[in-house]
């Protein structure tokens, strides 16, 4: 009985995948300039071969300030120096699993901080939201006390009620006008999930929570810069509406999702499934944290307006 061939179309579909994985392998090649004269450091007298002392770091072929020296501590600021940041962007969409464990193996210097991006691209886009006229909150009434016949509900009970909605509204307005800061926060949470749910992978072993937190935040990296791609479209879609950070926010969540899967995929070398089911157990966990942290506030809420009335 003659076995049918599989289709020409899935054997090609299958070979440029797979040359597409090999080219995305690549690493970014280090730009050095090759010196092997010998030098005496002027810092701490170490005899070295080289351009940078093994002992001190200092740079032997560093001569008085110019003002090149002053342009590129300017630009260092704003990601445009030496380690230049949309060169590790572009990295992070074309091959940013196999990115994120170079600079978890030691390449660090061929890439710009993963920390220091997540705050010039959270005020890039806070930028661009007051650019485009996106509110960052707004404010709401998150405990209605006051519906009922006035003599059932005393001052002390409207007063607690509030104090709660205030401070509910200014914690909400924190978190968006603060979206490195709360990403950090977020990330010293997620980082236990991450090594837990993707301990034994085949590249990685047993991921650290250290390596789970820089892996992490290039991941947030990525979730800033399309945000700040896709804000112009969306208000463009949305013109004369008013329009909330979060509601923007949440219409991006399955480009995140999309780039969750490619990111771990590259990163652990799960299958594509492994990859998917996991990430679904990340999200269930985080859905379970998340009620959680509701249920508490909630209990708290009600503790303190019976308090207020009289009642506990």
């Amino acid at each position: 009985m003659k076995i049918p061939s599989e289709n020409t179309f899935v054997v090609r579909l299958k070979t440029a995948f797979r040359q597409l994985d090999e080219r995305q392998r690549e690493a970014m090649p280090a730009r050095l300039e090759r010196v092997t004269e010998e030098h005496t450091c002027e810092y701490c007298g170490e005899t070295f071969t080289g351009r940078y002392c093994p002992q001190c770091s200092t740079d032997c072929q560093r001569s008085r300030l110019t003002f090149r020296n002053a342009v590129l501590n300017v630009l260092d600021v704003w990601g445009l120096g030496n380690r230049p940041m949309f060169g590790t962007i572009k990295e992070l969409f074309w091959r940013p699993g196999y990115m994120m464990r170079d600079y978890l193996r030691g390449r660090q210097q061929a890439y710009f901080p993963p920390v220091k991006m997540l705050f010039l691209l959270s005020m890039f886009l806070l930028l661009e939201a007051n650019l485009l006229g996106v509110q960052l909150s707004s404010k709401e009434s998150y405990v209605n006390i006051t519906e009922g016949p006035e003599e059932q509900v005393s001052e002390k009970v409207v007063e607690a009620g509030n104090t709660i909605n205030a401070i509910a509204n200014s914690v909400i307005e924190w978190v968006f006008t603060h979206p490195a800061q709360m990403t950090i926060i977020q990330c010293l949470i997620i980082i236990f999930i991450i090594a837990r749910i993707f301990r034994n992978s085949p590249a990685m072993g047993n991921i650290t929570r250290t390596e789970a937190f820089f892996t992490q935040i290039y991941v947030e990296c990525q979730s800033f810069v399309i945000l700040i791609l896709c804000m112009p479209l969306y208000v463009l879609a949305h013109s004369g509406q008013d329009i909330q950070l979060q509601a923007f926010t949440n219409a991006v969540v399955p480009l995140n999702i999309l780039m969750y899967v490619v990111d771990f995929k590259q990163l652990f070398q799960f299958s594509f499934k492994q990859t998917i089911w996991k990430i679904i157990k990340l999200y269930l966990v985080l859905f379970v944290v998340i009620l959680a942290v509701v249920f508490l506030g909630g209990i708290v809420i009600g503790y303190v307006l019976m308090s207020a009335a009289g009642v506990v």
